[in-house]
């Protein structure tokens, strides 16, 4: 999940000018023609780039677009949320909302988890943040496939090309990527989503339909996509500015 700053990887002589900042290459498949600024997980900066562009021509990219950049690591290290704590009264997302997390000692009581308007509550005899980090997870899986498939259901009635598919939905946790769908019908759901506005889920899930009728990002995507999920343009950019604080763990 990239955000900020794109620019194209020009060709010329290298410029190895010192910058005032420290940053890190990372070479993904994905990325075909363009370098993309994230944060890493310690809130450094991250270049993306595809695999065939050597270091020199990321940092002479980074020197000519320093002023963009240094805005960007403004930004968005004023964005990057707080570390996340797992004792009693730390706070914790769930569709959206921000809850208190609630740490409740119950002897012979299997491990369990109860999400509310005002709360996230943690049941189990073992209270130690290890063990409250495993059962918070978890939880977080059983609501997403609570809530994951029904909302499939609900947005694909709108979708008249999934009529007769059978559509197989897979949920897994993922840092970069929110969905997936192949065209065998396998949709894949990032699991973080439970945490974010429910809006944010139907975005995600209207955007894998509409790769069972066009697989590519091309003209004909987007006018389905703004067929069946209108203004999906301002959630993309919430999940854009925002996605890492519903990536935590």
């Amino acid at each position: 999940m990239y955000s900020g700053f794109s620019a194209s990887i020009p060709p010329g002589q290298e410029n190895l000018n010192e910058l005032p900042f420290s940053y890190r290459v990372e070479r993904r498949k994905r990325v075909t023609r363009r370098l993309h600024l994230a944060l890493d997980d310690d809130g450094e900066l991250l270049a993306v780039v595809p695999r065939h562009v050597g270091d020199a021509a990321v940092h002479r990219l980074l020197v000519k677009n320093v002023a963009t950049v240094e805005r960007y690591l403004r930004r968005a290290q004023a964005r990057r949320p707080p570390p996340l704590e797992w004792h009693d009264g730390s706070m914790h997302l769930f569709t959206g909302r921000t809850l208190p997390l609630q740490l409740r000692a119950q002897r012979g009581r299997a491990r369990e988890t109860e999400f509310t308007d005002q709360h996230i509550a943690v049941y189990s005899h073992q209270l130690d943040e290890d063990s409250v980090r495993r059962t918070l997870r978890a939880g977080y899986l059983a609501q997403a496939r609570r809530l994951f498939a029904q909302r499939v259901d609900t947005i694909r009635a709108g979708a008249d090309w999934t009529r007769g598919l059978k559509i197989e939905l897979k949920l897994q946790r993922m840092k970069r990527t929110w969905g997936t769908c192949s065209s065998k019908g396998v949709i894949r759901l990032n699991t973080h989503l439970v945490k974010a506005p429910p809006q944010c889920l139907d975005y995600v899930i209207a955007h894998e339909l509409c790769h069972l009728q066009v697989m590519n990002h091309g003209p004909e995507f987007y006018r389905l996509q703004d067929a069946l999920y209108p203004g999906w343009q301002d959630v993309r950019t919430h999940l854009r500015e925002h996605g890492r604080r519903y990536t935590r763990d």
